[in-house]
């Protein structure tokens, strides 16, 4: 796989890596995030990561009551850090902090995709995932399937995934819809 990075949206990736521009945080307007494998630590970016993204970015498809009860609170790194080592993950660093993560299981299940609220919209998703699809091909995986938010739901079918069922699953005694979604075409 070669790309050249050409301006907004384009990326250069090495094994293991990709760039992209997010449009921020330069005198130019452009900000390069380089998408890369977890390290030991970035656990502790993540967490925030996945409770600003429930709370400032699903709360547009999602009640406060929901957004409040998927992510009461920012999560113990300490218990996500064994998870994300065991797990294909990849993340989004834009040379100053993390703005995003995704997470493969060996069986096919992409299990988190989340972006900062700053990243939303900017192409760090699409990165994230066009990674996970390239480690995926290496796995030789022949179906890939994840439970996607209502929020996300649009982006998976995007990219081709279809929905299997549509689910209720309780967090904190409310009822949080989404969707699981399956793929074979990657």
């Amino acid at each position: 796989m070669a790309f050249t990075k050409t301006g907004p949206g384009t990326i250069t990736p090495e094994r293991g890596h990709q760039f992209c521009h997010t449009g921020q945080d330069s005198p130019t307007g452009e900000s390069v995030v380089e998408v890369r494998p977890y390290r030991n630590g970035d656990e502790r970016d993540l967490v925030h990561v996945f409770h600003r993204s429930v709370r400032e970015v699903a709360i547009a498809r999602y009640s406060d009551l929901q957004v409040r009860a998927w992510s009461s609170s920012v999560p113990d790194p300490k218990e996500w850090r064994k998870r994300m080592r065991q797990r294909e993950t990849f993340v989004a660093d834009n040379g100053s902090t993390l703005v995003g993560w995704i997470e493969l299981v060996k069986n096919g299940h992409l299990d988190m995709l989340y972006c900062a609220p700053e990243a939303a919209g900017t192409g760090v998703a699409g990165r994230l995932y066009d990674e996970i699809i390239r480690r995926a091909h290496e796995l030789i995986l022949m179906r890939l399937f994840t439970e996607a938010s209502l929020f996300a739901e649009s982006f998976f079918r995007k990219r081709g995934w279809k929905v299997d069922e549509r689910e209720i699953v309780i967090r904190a005694g409310v009822e949080i819809p989404r969707a699981r979604m399956s793929t074979i075409n990657f």
